[in-house]
């Protein structure tokens, strides 16, 4: 008896001591740019602010410092997506381009590079599995996209879920979700994948912000199964999600109920398997993402009203305990690094290469691969290829009495690797 009483205090302490906090405006000495429809999301000791309506260039918020300032342009317009950092690198997918309500999905993954300050060209998606406005949320180094839209703002949502491995650069198609829907966000907490709010965009004739989508569903890892729990209260799209001791926190949003962007902030309780309300927003806005960060969520950006206005730069932060804490790892690069400088054919038709990364916790981005006539890759890799930090990979090279080279480019690099291809030692 005593643990069941003191655990339920413990409990009855959290909530009393959530309810008890507020939002606060994240500190900085300057402001990021106006935006909505835009991604947010933590890489290291940055925030990065990504995309939304016109392409614009990014904004940086250096969590040390408590600055923000400008990075790179997208190669695109990018808008209605959820990027999600690994090891060291953001990757964005699930996201439309071009103008309402025609907008279309985005065929490429790209990547961002934070320490490069450069956008990269990723892996073509699927043609069958492309739409915008997708959850997407990682988990064990895999990238997990739900939901989404295939036609911008007029039809096609559906209820996909793929998984993909970006150092695989492998895709597989999951079990459909319970129910279709556009316009929200998607956390992993543990072995359970959350998944609460958006609409059926286009689904109501002459409303675009009707067909609001109530049910809540989960996707258990463990089991392999979808079911579905306790509705949203405050059903509503273009909404945020964070987490507070591992319990989902739907953020803001737009409907057709109201005018203004919704303030609400309502917290799922796993233990309790119902949904409760933490302080509302200081400010109600919608087509944003939040950061969680060692339990504060980050929201900023997005638009203060339902629709495309007004597109908002201030920036709050919820604190369980009313405290900011910014401490994480920082970003370190690591080296690509081959085993061989000279491979010599002159007894061997086929010889090996390894190419390692060496040092550092940032992911590495192959780009391209040549070789020079007269030999071959036997076992080729699709491009580009991610290297796992502290991994390494083997080329199978056959060649002939012949004198070559075989060129690595990595992103961001002016310099590529050059191993020599000669038939004498």
């Amino acid at each position: 008896m005593i643990n069941k009483y003191l655990l339920l205090s413990l409990f009855c302490f959290s909530i009393v001591s959530i309810n008890a906090q507020s939002w606060k405006k994240l500190p900085a000495n300057s402001e990021a740019q106006e935006r909505h429809e835009n991604a947010f999301v933590q890489a290291g000791k940055r925030f990065i602010l990504i995309g939304g309506r016109g392409n614009k260039p990014i904004d940086i918020y250096d969590s040390e410092n408590q600055t923000w300032k400008k990075g790179a342009q997208p190669p695109l317009e990018i808008h209605h997506t959820q990027a999600v950092s690994l090891d060291g690198l953001v990757y964005v997918l699930g996201a439309f381009t071009g103008g309402w309500p025609e907008e279309d999905p985005i065929p490429n993954i790209y990547i961002y590079d934070p320490l490069e300050d450069l956008w990269i060209k990723g892996p073509e998606i699927p043609e069958d599995r492309r739409r915008g406005a997708a959850g997407v949320a990682i988990k064990d180094k895999k990238i997990y996209l739900i939901n989404g839209i295939t036609n911008g703002h007029t039809s096609g949502w559906v209820n996909w879920f793929d998984e993909y491995d970006p150092y695989k650069n492998s895709w597989k198609k999951l079990p459909d979700s319970p129910n279709k829907r556009d316009h929200f966000q998607a956390a992993i907490t543990g072995n359970i994948l959350f998944v609460a709010g958006g609409r059926k965009s286009g689904s109501v004739e002459n409303s675009g912000f009707a067909g609001t989508v109530k049910q809540t569903d989960i996707y258990d890892f463990t089991t392999g199964k979808w079911s579905s729990v306790a509705d949203i209260p405050t059903p509503r799209a273009g909404t945020a999600i964070g987490l507070i001791d591992n319990n989902p926190v739907i953020l803001g949003g737009e409907s057709d109920a109201q005018e203004a962007a919704h303030k609400e902030a309502e917290l799922f309780n796993f233990s309790k398997g119902k949904w409760e309300n933490i302080p509302h927003l200081s400010q109600g806005r919608h087509g944003t993402q939040a950061i969680t960060m060692n339990e504060q969520i980050i929201i900023g950006a997005g638009s203060g009203n339902r629709g495309g206005g007004p597109e908002l730069k201030s920036f709050e932060i919820f604190s369980k305990d009313n405290k900011l804490n910014f401490s994480t790892e920082r970003i370190l690069a690591g080296k690509l690094k081959t085993n061989k400088d000279k491979l010599d054919f002159s007894k061997n038709p086929t010889n090996s290469l390894k190419i390692a990364h060496d040092g550092g916790n940032q992911a590495i981005v192959i780009e391209d691969i040549s070789i020079s006539e007269n030999f071959e890759i036997v076992n080729k890799r699709k491009l580009p290829f991610i290297l796992e930090p502290r991994a390494e990979f083997e080329l199978k090279i056959k060649g002939n009495q012949k004198t070559g080279e075989l060129i690595i480019k990595r992103a961001g690099k002016k310099e590529p690797i050059k191993v020599t291809l000669q038939s004498n030692p």
